[in-house]
């Protein structure tokens, strides 16, 4: 095994996501949609991080987490996602006691003491509670991510009352209809995904800081709305969207 070096492969239901740790701490990311194709998808990430590095580095271990983790077909070890998000928002926020997972299949709040998980809560019976809800959204309106904030940036919101995603996806529809904005559907988006957050927050019993890791990471628009909602300020977590692949290759290095 080379010394100093390891990869770490989140492998969601939308996104593949991989780091590779080295001496100097990150060396390299990719990311591609995962895709029909799970272990092709998180094989053509390990190409591209193995790209970056000199031939004479060899023998990198590779630690798989995610819903794909299973299919990865060169992982060395396979972690579950509490485990390595936890792991990786520490590593990036040292001191870090809530982790807020927003992923596309499902939605995870996270306790975290002196680096290790000591409770959590997920929400994956639910679509209107997860990031393939708010994408759901998007497509309809043609937007992406950087969209999504200035929409949210106007603060402006609707109540939904549908609490089941293929509902509130028609009630959605029947608001356009009745000539209400963008920037108010988007807003009470936003709202009702916090809201069910909280609910599982409650549960695991929210501490600061806390931060927010997934695809939505870097929206802050919906940090905004957690934090307002949840009574804290979650914070900015740089590179979150890869905090599962980071804390992947941490146990690889055995690193805290």
């Amino acid at each position: 095994m080379e010394e100093g070096y390891a990869i770490g492969i989140d492998c969601g239901s939308t996104l593949c996501k991989g780091v590779l740790l080295g001496p100097n701490g990150i060396a390299a990311t990719s990311v591609l949609p995962t895709g029909w194709d799970l272990p092709e998808s998180a094989s053509r990430v390990l190409v591209e991080l193995k790209g970056s590095v000199s031939n004479t580095v060899t023998d990198i271990p590779v630690i798989a987490t995610g819903y794909g983790r299973d299919t990865v077909r060169e992982r060395k070890q396979a972690v579950t996602e509490i485990s390595a998000h936890a792991r990786g928002a520490c590593c990036l926020i040292p001191g870090t006691r809530t982790v807020i997972d927003i992923g596309g299949q499902d939605c995870k709040v996270i306790a975290v003491e002196n680096g290790r998980v000591t409770s959590f809560q997920m929400n994956d019976k639910c679509a209107a509670g997860t990031g393939r809800f708010v994408q759901m959204i998007l497509e309809r309106f043609k937007a992406d991510i950087r969209l999504m904030d200035e929409l949210l940036a106007a603060e402006k919101s609707i109540q939904l009352n549908s609490t089941c995603a293929v509902f509130a996806e028609s009630e959605i529809i029947g608001l356009l209809a009745k000539g209400h904005s963008r920037e108010e559907i988007v807003g009470g988006v936003a709202l009702s995904l916090a809201v069910k957050i909280s609910s599982l927050a409650a549960r695991v019993g929210l501490r600061t800081p806390a931060v927010l890791s997934g695809g939505l990471a870097e929206s802050a628009g919906i940090r905004r709305a957690l934090s307002e909602v949840l009574g804290v300020e979650v914070q900015f977590l740089s590179q979150g969207l890869y905090a599962g692949a980071i804390g992947a290759a941490c146990m690889g290095l055995n690193k805290k």
